[in-house]
């Protein structure tokens, strides 16, 4: 999981004199990785805080707008705008004439024959987010004139920070920075809220968890007297830098809280709270919630949700409802900070389609005991930015038991494992850094902190902990000793790898395409997608089966590519899955060859040669091709034939469907190999079989004649070699057709290669076999010898 971390805020809790990047490599080497750091300045000029004071539609433009906007000058300036987000009254951020912003300077203009003598800025234009939808509010109280450098706190570095998913701890600003207090060896500076929980006006609210295995834990607190308005520009720059865009000052705060403390959090209102009352329960069949992307979920008795005394007003652990969401009308608030199973939110939120960034914390596996921090945080926020006053106890329903897991181990395991001499002092400090309670000598007790409860599981873990903040670079480094055993040349990897070195070496590339594939896809083979694994909730219609065969998948890498390469050569050499009736699918490594050139006839036979080469390669002795006796889905059946080697059928080698290509929309011929890779493995020798070299001589004939276009060249070479012992080879030469060949006839030129091992064969003994050979043609197939 990658976070995007502002430094300025990670520095609220650890003390660091490191800039950005060399506390970055700090954190790298012995942490989470950093992968990237953005620096943020102000990449603007002469922009201020301007006051819409007036919006006409303009003259000569359906989608602009005249504005007259205040910036504390003599008088408003007039800035023609086409931002479908602005309204009088609002702050905005106003560049003036001869200023800068994204890179270009801003001139007095006219904009359909209406003066324009500024512009107003998005998030993404001024460099401060990625909203680039409208024009940037800033909140009401913002003073117009006033420099926007000034007020909004841009100077920053947020770092691009990789979290492993074990590591939940560390997937917030909280525990990154004791995570980097114990590498760097600053003072990590967190103190858990203390917020004034003295009850001002008491509010009734009964909350009730019917469901205490799918939610271990749920906080609440009602607050009353608040303000919904915008949040402080601090608070909105730290959610900008974290990518998250700002809403209000309440829904920001429960945001907030879920970046510093890694606890997601929501807020209710009250009075929108059928019967003031909250009940975890599972959902109804058949029950429907509007959430808050504005889309209807019809929910199952599977999934969790949170309800009031009438239907359900969040879905949990996954996103709330819309008609239980905050409005500028709101004076009282329900906080809610909880602790979900986390299998149930993956199947609620892989069920519905839905992901949020609740929903990938709470599927990791939250520890329980972070709930009542987040909540005291986001109280204290409430009465600071929203005026709140508390109007209710916490609301704390738990089922879970908060037990402190402790782990035993020998100091001296240390050693044994990681080859060099600690400290026992050290040790201990390192530990008790990263927020373990550590006690003994010989044999250390260990007790784990409730936030690496699901991560902290045996000795070996924190033998690790040790080695990470001690330092890997520190640990003796040693060469292994002693004999580097042979590989398994039948290691599936190493075939893999030679035979696509052994197609890129004729010139094809290697083609990556997914695992699933659309009906679509299935159906333009003139497959059946019964036939085939259905993904029970595809990310898209385009990935909603996976693939019984590689061909579809190439054939749309052919569509995609034909017009940009002359003679488009390609393969992969990948999965593909066989769905079987009352049974588990089974996986099998197929092999699939293709080539689409404007030649009618030559794809077939450069892809008969390249897998010819690869046969050679892998010492696999020549193969055998008869034609298909059956009509296949997507190859042309008089033009395609199977493959076998030893009477084993290995694939089928052929030209694809003319109809099947009309569907794809590829205008060239295109020839396939199709091939069962697993069972060519199997066939696969170490070494080539052992032939001296020849003492004698050998003597080529050629062949050129007009037979029967049906006839497979196949058939031509097993007849010729049964002719005579002295017959070695039979090599394909050409094949074609045009105007000056007979209807039906192809022309086919062979080589024969003739030799006796025993004595130089002279060329009269090899022209009377050849001339059998020429006879035999003449009498099976009719040939007209050219």
């Amino acid at each position: 999981m990658n976070l995007n971390v502002s430094y300025n805020w990670l520095k609220e809790h650890i003390s660091t004199k490191d800039n950005a990047h060399d506390f970055a490599k700090k954190l790298t080497v012995s942490g989470p990785t950093v992968d990237y750091i953005k620096e943020l300045s102000p990449t603007f000029k002469k922009v201020v805080v301007g006051e819409i004071i007036s919006i006409e539609k303009h003259a000569s433009a359906d989608k602009l707008n005249v504005c007259q906007v205040e910036v504390g000058g003599k008088k408003p300036l007039q800035i023609v705008c086409g931002a479908p987000n602005i309204k009088v009254g609002q702050k905005v951020p106003v560049v003036l004439v001869d200023g800068e912003v994204s890179g270009k300077k801003i001139k007095k203009t006219k904009i359909r024959d209406i003066e324009s003598e500024g512009m107003m800025c998005s998030q993404k234009e001024l460099g401060v987010g990625e909203d680039q939808s409208g024009i940037f509010i800033l909140p009401h109280y913002t003073k117009t004139g006033a420099a926007l450098e000034k007020i909004l706190p841009i100077e920053d570095s947020v770092m691009e920070i990789e979290v492993t998913s074990n590591r939940l701890d560390a997937m917030s600003i909280i525990g990154l920075a004791r995570e980097a207090a114990a590498i760097t060896g600053g003072k990590f500076l967190y103190q858990e809220p203390k917020p004034n929980l003295k009850i001002h006006q008491p509010t009734k609210l009964s909350v009730s968890v019917k469901e205490n295995k799918l939610c271990p834990r749920y906080q609440a607190i009602v607050m009353t007297d608040v303000k919904v308005d915008d949040s402080p520009l601090w608070l909105q720059q730290r959610l900008l830098s974290a990518g998250l865009r700002p809403i209000n000052n309440l829904v920001d705060i429960t945001n907030y809280v879920l970046l510093e403390f890694g606890q997601p959090m929501h807020v209710f209102d009250y009075q929108k709270l059928k019967g003031q009352s909250i009940i975890v329960r599972l959902a109804r069949k058949g029950e429907i919630i509007l959430a808050l992307d504005g889309r209807n979920y019809e929910l199952t008795e599977n999934n969790l949700v949170i309800a009031d005394s009438k239907m359900p007003v969040a879905m949990a652990g996954v996103m709330g409802g819309e008609l239980s969401a905050v409005s500028g009308e709101t004076k009282t608030i329900v906080l809610e900070s909880a602790n979900f199973e986390p299998i149930s939110i993956r199947k609620t939120s892989r069920l519905l389609n839905l992901q949020s960034d609740s929903s990938n914390l709470f599927e990791k596996g939250l520890p329980a005991d972070n709930t009542r921090p987040a909540l005291l945080k986001a109280v204290e926020l409430v009465r600071e930015l929203a005026g709140g006053q508390v109007a209710s106890k916490i609301f704390d329903e738990a089922s879970y038991k908060s037990k402190t897991k402790e782990i035993s181990f020998a100091s001296e395991s240390i050693k044994k494992t990681l080859g060099v001499e600690i400290k026992l002092s050290e040790i201990k400090s390192i530990l008790e850094s990263l927020g373990f309670a550590v006690s003994g000598n010989n044999t250390l007790k260990v007790k784990i902190p409730f936030w690496r409860a699901n991560d902290v599981e045996e000795a070996y873990d924190l033998v690790e902990e040790v080695a990470r903040i001690y330092g890997y670079h520190k640990l003796p480094s040693k060469l292994m000793t002693g004999v580097i055993p042979l590989g398994d040349f039948k290691n599936e990897f190493l075939l893999e790898d030679k035979t696509k070195d052994i197609l890129v070496g004729l010139g094809y590339s290697e083609n990556i395409n997914y695992s699933f594939i659309s009906k679509k896809l299935i159906t333009n083979c003139s497959l059946d997608p019964k036939n085939h694994i259905k993904i029970a909730n595809p990310l898209s219609g385009d990935f909603e089966y996976m693939r019984a065969t590689l061909v579809p998948g190439l054939l749309q890498s052919i569509k995609e590519n034909e017009r940009l390469v002359k003679d488009l050569k390609i393969f992969e050499l990948s999965q593909s899955y066989q769905n079987k009736k009352d049974d588990l699918p089974t996986e099998k490594m197929d092999l699939v060859v293709a080539i689409a050139e404007d030649s009618v006839a030559k794809p077939f036979f450069d892809i008969k040669g390249a897998f010819s080469v690869i046969l050679q390669k892998l010492n696999i002795e020549d193969f055998k091709i008869e034609p298909l006796k059956d009509d296949w889905s997507y190859w042309q059946t008089s033009e395609s034939a199977e493959i076998s080697i030893n009477d084993k059928k290995i694939g089928i080698i052929g030209s694809i469907n003319k109809e099947i290509l009309s569907l794809f929309g590829i205008k060239k011929p295109v020839a396939m190999a199709e091939i069962d890779f697993a069972g060519l493995t199997e066939l696969a020798k170490a070494s080539p079989i052992y032939r001296p070299i020849a003492k004698f001589p050998a003597i080529e004939l050629d062949i050129s004649m007009e037979i029967g276009q049906e006839v497979l060249y196949q058939k031509v070479v097993d007849l010729v070699k049964n002719i005579s012992e002295l017959i070695r080879q039979v090599l394909f030469l050409s094949e074609y057709q045009d105007e000056n060949i007979p209807k039906g006839k192809k022309a086919l030129a062979i080589r024969i290669v003739y030799r006796d091992d025993n004595k130089t064969l002279e060329l009269l003994e090899a022209q009377k076999i050849h001339n059998q050979v020429v006879e035999k043609l003449k009498k099976e197939y009719n040939v007209n010898i050219r």
